[in-house]
Protein backbone atom coordinates (compact mmCIF):
# COMPACT_ATOMS: atom_id res chain seq x y z
CA UNK A 1 0.00 0.00 0.00
CA UNK A 2 1.25 3.45 -0.83
CA UNK A 3 1.90 5.77 2.12
CA UNK A 4 -0.57 8.35 0.77
CA UNK A 5 -3.38 5.79 0.71
CA UNK A 6 -2.44 4.50 4.17
CA UNK A 7 -2.57 8.00 5.67
CA UNK A 8 -5.90 8.64 3.96
CA UNK A 9 -7.29 5.41 5.43
CA UNK A 10 -6.02 6.48 8.85
CA UNK A 11 -7.83 9.83 8.51
CA UNK A 12 -11.05 8.04 7.57
CA UNK A 13 -10.70 5.55 10.42
CA UNK A 14 -9.88 8.19 13.05
CA UNK A 15 -12.80 10.37 12.00
CA UNK A 16 -15.19 7.42 12.00
CA UNK A 17 -14.01 6.31 15.46
CA UNK A 18 -14.47 9.81 16.91
CA UNK A 19 -17.96 10.08 15.44
CA UNK A 20 -18.84 6.57 16.66
CA UNK A 21 -17.65 7.51 20.16
CA UNK A 22 -19.95 10.51 20.09
CA UNK A 23 -22.93 8.47 18.90
CA UNK A 24 -22.55 5.36 21.06
CA UNK A 25 -20.69 6.49 24.18
CA UNK A 26 -21.95 10.07 24.66
CA UNK A 27 -25.33 10.07 22.93
CA UNK A 28 -26.95 13.46 22.53
CA UNK A 29 -24.90 15.28 25.15
CA UNK A 30 -24.37 18.94 24.44
CA UNK A 31 -21.47 19.94 26.64
CA UNK A 32 -18.35 21.55 25.23
CA UNK A 33 -16.13 18.45 25.19
CA UNK A 34 -18.55 16.21 23.32
CA UNK A 35 -19.44 18.92 20.81
CA UNK A 36 -15.72 19.51 20.23
CA UNK A 37 -15.29 15.76 19.67
CA UNK A 38 -18.15 15.84 17.16
CA UNK A 39 -16.63 18.76 15.25
CA UNK A 40 -13.12 17.27 15.25
CA UNK A 41 -14.39 13.85 14.17
CA UNK A 42 -16.46 15.34 11.36
CA UNK A 43 -13.57 17.50 10.15
CA UNK A 44 -11.06 14.62 10.21
CA UNK A 45 -13.53 12.39 8.36
CA UNK A 46 -14.29 15.07 5.77
CA UNK A 47 -10.58 15.70 5.24
CA UNK A 48 -10.07 11.96 4.72
CA UNK A 49 -12.91 11.90 2.19
CA UNK A 50 -11.42 14.91 0.43
CA UNK A 51 -8.06 13.13 0.23
CA UNK A 52 -9.76 9.98 -1.02
CA UNK A 53 -11.82 11.52 -3.80
CA UNK A 54 -9.56 14.43 -4.82
CA UNK A 55 -5.92 13.44 -4.39
CA UNK A 56 -4.79 16.03 -6.93
CA UNK A 57 -5.99 18.84 -4.64
CA UNK A 58 -3.23 18.03 -2.21
CA UNK A 59 -0.37 19.56 -4.19
CA UNK A 60 2.02 19.77 -1.24
CA UNK A 61 1.97 16.09 -0.35
CA UNK A 62 5.33 15.05 1.00
CA UNK A 63 7.38 12.66 -1.08
CA UNK A 64 8.15 10.54 1.99
CA UNK A 65 5.62 10.26 4.78
CA UNK A 66 7.86 8.55 7.36
CA UNK A 67 6.98 9.74 10.84
CA UNK A 68 3.65 11.21 9.74
CA UNK A 69 2.40 7.79 8.67
CA UNK A 70 3.65 6.23 11.91
CA UNK A 71 2.01 8.94 14.00
CA UNK A 72 -1.30 8.48 12.17
CA UNK A 73 -1.09 4.72 12.78
CA UNK A 74 -0.36 5.37 16.47
CA UNK A 75 -3.34 7.76 16.66
CA UNK A 76 -5.61 5.07 15.21
CA UNK A 77 -4.33 2.45 17.65
CA UNK A 78 -4.80 4.80 20.61
CA UNK A 79 -8.31 5.78 19.50
CA UNK A 80 -9.22 2.11 19.09
CA UNK A 81 -7.92 1.29 22.56
CA UNK A 82 -9.70 4.21 24.19
CA UNK A 83 -12.95 3.35 22.43
CA UNK A 84 -12.71 -0.27 23.53
CA UNK A 85 -12.04 0.74 27.15
CA UNK A 86 -14.99 3.15 27.12
CA UNK A 87 -17.32 0.54 25.65
CA UNK A 88 -16.29 -2.12 28.17
CA UNK A 89 -16.38 0.16 31.21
Amino acid sequence: MRPERFVTCCFLYAGAILLAQYVFIHPLRADVATLAQLVVGASILSFGLLRLYSPELEANSPSEYGTFAYSMALLCVLLSGLSFVQLVA
